[in-house]
């Protein structure tokens, strides 16, 4: 196993805290020179009413920061809990966390074995996750936008990275947590499961590369950069 799981959200989290808070402490600084030296510049009250408006933005900024940065530590988990199972595949599979693309994108986990590439995308939500034919429902309702498309542009990235034969790619939906309780479908040609379904339904199927082709794609994946942590 390589790299490190929710490595890339626990970044974004941390930067969601930090440019805020970087941007509100620079109104501060000009808010405050404004009022109190400000002469020639500008009117004290501008500086006033710039410090006033920051420390405005800042007090709803802080309301609602918990609730944002919460759900990126959260996905962290979610990923931790995949990796956790993926660790139990057999040694013919190598498994890379937080692959980081030439595009930019990054991909929670990659897994190579004899049964192909699986591309697997985390989701660590609340409330209950289900399946109405080929729509995914939360809490009963459908989403305005479906993870599927996000597994799919994923697939095709590490499609264009790996060099892989389509017919061994798969890509992977996977519910960390207890909020997914149906069994292991397909929506189109993703599999969407739970993280305790995942590698049963991962090592199912036939063997559809050999230990050459499974070092070549470790081998180009594993040229790609992988979070190594904070």
């Amino acid at each position: 196993m390589k790299g490190v799981p929710g490595d890339a959200a626990r970044r974004r989290g941390l930067r969601r805290v930090l440019w805020p808070v970087a941007a509100f402490g620079f109104a501060f600084g000009a808010g405050v020179g404004l009022t109190v030296g400000g002469a020639g510049l500008a009117p004290w009250w501008v500086g006033a009413a710039a410090l006033a408006a920051a420390f405005a933005g800042f007090a709803a900024y802080r309301r609602r920061q918990p609730a944002l940065v919460y759900g990126f530590f959260k996905g962290a988990r979610g990923e931790e809990m995949v990796a956790g199972e993926l660790a139990h595949l057999p040694a013919s599979w190598t498994i890379l966390n937080g692959v980081l693309l030439p595009d930019g994108r990054d991909v929670d986990h990659v897994a190579v074995g004899p049964q192909g590439l699986f591309v697997i995308e985390t989701k660590h939500w609340s409330g209950e996750v289900t399946l109405s034919g080929a729509q995914i429902l939360a809490d009963g309702r459908p989403l305005s936008s479906s993870p599927i498309e996000q597994v799919r542009r994923a697939v095709n990235a590490v499609a264009r990275a790996a060099e892989a034969r389509p017919e061994a790619l798969r890509g992977v939906l996977c519910f960390a947590g207890p909020q997914f309780a149906d069994a292991p479908a397909h929506v189109d040609e993703i599999l969407v499961c739970s993280h305790l379904d995942l590698v049963s339904a991962l090592t199912l199927g036939p063997a559809v590369l050999d230990a050459a082709a499974v070092a070549r794609c470790v081998a180009r994946l594993g040229a790609l950069t992988l979070t190594e942590g904070l």
